[in-house]
């Protein structure tokens, strides 16, 4: 099937500003932000403690010490791609995700990070796939790096988050000016690309 027999997928596949769909006004945008990617973190929620058991040798005890005093001693790899690939992942998150709700946020991706670098780590299969991913999309990213450049809105979207809503932390205040910021950006956007 193609964009043309499925029009609302066709907005997913195109280049865009932003969400495909407002998570702050619109029903699908809401359905993503707050129950699909809610699901998310639950369902992470439910099995980082099991994984950092696992990592602790099946000890409860020392899994729930762990997970209070340092968690990220759970999630040591004498693999040095590991190691690498643990430092930059938490350390982009703990430094890129810096707004009112940077704890959370943070605490998702690292254990995020934790879930797929151990699954890869302990399972020599993903861990095959993953290299040859990384050395995939290495060879890709060498080639074109300007895939890996914002695009002007990317960097208004980043300035709002990152700099300056991180001062609001009422929700509804943040909620507006986000939006505002948004719709700035979007006519900028269509404007440019002659979307009317």
């Amino acid at each position: 099937m193609t964009d043309a027999t499925l029009p609302e997928q066709a907005k997913h596949n195109r280049p865009r500003l932003g969400f495909t769909h407002n998570p702050y006004t619109t029903a699908l945008g809401k359905l993503f932000q707050e129950t699909i990617k809610g699901g998310l973190e639950r369902a992470i929620g439910v099995a980082w403690p099991l994984l950092v058991r696992y990592r602790c040798n099946g000890d409860k005890k020392k899994a729930r010490e762990c997970i209070r005093e340092n968690p990220d001693s759970a999630f040591q790899y004498d693999d040095e791609l590991f190691r690498t690939l643990d430092s930059s992942l938490k350390g982009t998150a703990r430094r890129w995700l810096t707004d009112n709700d940077a704890a959370r946020k943070q605490e998702v991706v690292c254990q995020t990070v934790d879930l797929i670098l151990t699954l890869a780590h302990e399972d020599i299969y993903y861990r095959a796939l993953m290299k040859e991913v990384l050395a995939d999309l290495f060879l890709q990213i060498a080639e074109r790096p300007e895939l890996l450049d914002l695009t002007k809105d990317e960097e208004t979207i980043d300035l709002i988050f990152n700099r300056y809503i991180r001062g609001y932390t009422v929700r509804k205040i943040r909620n507006k000016i986000f939006v505002q910021a948004y719709a700035e950006a979007e006519e900028r956007w269509r404007a440019e690309h002659g979307t009317g």
